[in-house]
């Protein structure tokens, strides 16, 4: 337990009906008699008071708060939650007088979860959980945030970390007593190595397959020049956001805008047309938009359907645009649109959340999503197969049972409990304040 009170705000700045000014420590049941006048309080119970700077008595505003005693707190220390109107002048006056007080001081970033974690509420996999349920993009990265928050995938590691110990604790036994028994069956280990190695494996191919569909999907518009594709995507978005022109080659490099598509964010990507380059520059700029192509996501080829077009491209969106021109000529398996009245627009978004759906599936299962949690799987990894490799001959006992032990120490490192002080401070300062 710390001997310091923190506090915070845990809403972004705005003006919202209500806010959340929180504080975790020693010190919140004197914050709760002094500002709110209350001496007793209900636990875990919802309490109306009005706020009272402590110096000067002044009544901030009338409000509810609840007081949540430790251990059994989301930190595992007292906490005090306050509710006040979400005018921010308001919140930053609550908040000054807080921070006043004797003990109380702000937050750091990520302090409030570091310190669930250091209190033992939740371990390390659990705690990064918490970044991604605040920055998921799409509906699959959030339903893998609450699996990882449940402790799902940590519940799986701490089984192979198990499995690990009792097995690395019967090699050190045969280490210690090696001269004195006879050479144990170590040909009936390598299965249960076998079987945790390939336990970790399906865990990096989680991790590998998740990239699909964690990060928002990549929608590239490509064509020829003034084909409409700035126009299209300002359309889609409701806003000019992208400059059109009707020079050609006003597009000299992609850019990128953000679009929440059926409850899924996507990126949007404008590119420079593509034809005859008419100097290097337009030429570099077309081979940044073959670049695009080749990571995109989704192809939604955008064509001018007043003039001649090419055929149906497989695994591509064809788009004709400007359909409320007299001279536009529709063609079954395009999808039509007119960008200046917004005709289409419905059912091009309609086949752009289709193609987003089938993507790829999302697991049935919590997956690591972390760069440190796919660094220490694949440590264990390593280390479980070398010391499957070791079983194949006459083993050196202390080889195999070191490699067991890394192995091991991979799975305890994932779970923090065995972590540098540097690693929680690199993680926990990407957090907000107040989370």
């Amino acid at each position: 337990m710390h001997g310091d009170t923190i506090a915070a705000s845990s809403t972004p700045p705005g003006i919202s009906g209500l806010a959340v000014v929180r504080l975790s420590g020693p010190d919140c049941a004197e914050v709760a008699r002094q500002c709110l006048g209350r001496t007793e309080c209900r636990p875990r119970f919802l309490h109306s008071a009005d706020f009272q700077n402590p110096d000067t008595g002044e009544v901030l505003d009338s409000l509810t708060f609840h007081l949540l005693p430790g251990p059994h707190s989301p930190t595992g220390e007292d906490v005090l939650e306050i509710f006040p109107h979400g005018n921010p002048l308001l919140v930053e006056s609550i908040l000054r007088a807080l921070l006043r007080m004797p003990g109380v001081r702000l937050a750091e970033a990520g302090e409030f979860t570091r310190r669930a974690f250091e209190n033992g509420r939740i371990d390390l996999v659990q705690a990064e959980a918490v970044g991604e349920l605040i920055h998921a993009q799409s509906q699959a990265a959030l339903r893998n945030a609450r699996r990882l928050l449940r402790g799902e995938l940590s519940e799986k590691l701490r089984g192979l970390r198990d499995a690990l110990i009792d097995l690395s604790a019967r090699l050190e036994l045969d280490v210690d007593f090696a001269e004195e028994e006879a050479d144990p069956d170590y040909s009936s280990w390598k299965p249960r190595i076998a079987a945790i190695r390939n336990d970790v494996e399906n865990m990096l191919r989680g991790f590998e397959h998740s990239r699909s569909w964690l990060r928002p999907p990549r929608l590239v518009f490509f064509g020829a020049p003034n084909a409409g594709k700035s126009s299209l995507i300002n359309a889609l978005l409701g806003k000019d956001r992208l400059l059109v022109s009707e020079v050609a080659g006003t597009t000299r490099d992609f850019v990128e805008v953000p679009l929440r598509i059926a409850g899924t964010s996507v990126q949007l990507i404008d590119t420079a047309g593509l034809g005859k380059p008419v100097d290097a520059v337009d030429a570099l700029a077309m081979e940044r938009t073959r670049g695009q192509l080749d990571d995109a996501d989704i192809r939604i080829h955008v064509m001018d359907g007043a003039i001649s077009y090419p055929s149906l491209q497989e695994g591509t969106l064809c788009v004709l645009t400007k359909s409320d021109l007299p001279e536009f000529s529709p063609r079954d398996g395009f999808i039509s649109v007119s960008s200046n009245t917004g005709a289409g627009l419905d059912e091009l978004l309609r086949a752009i959340e289709a193609h987003v759906s089938v993507l790829a599936p999302e697991s049935d299962e919590a997956v690591a999503v972390t760069e440190r949690q796919h660094q220490a799987l694949e440590q264990a990894g390593v280390r479980l197969l070398a010391a499957e490799a070791n079983l194949d001959g006459r083993p050196a006992v202390e080889i195999l049972a070191f490699e067991v032990r890394e192995a091991c120490q991979a799975l305890r490192e994932l779970l923090g409990e065995v972590t540098a002080d540097e690693v929680l401070n690199r993680l926990f300062s990407g957090f907000c304040i107040g989370k």
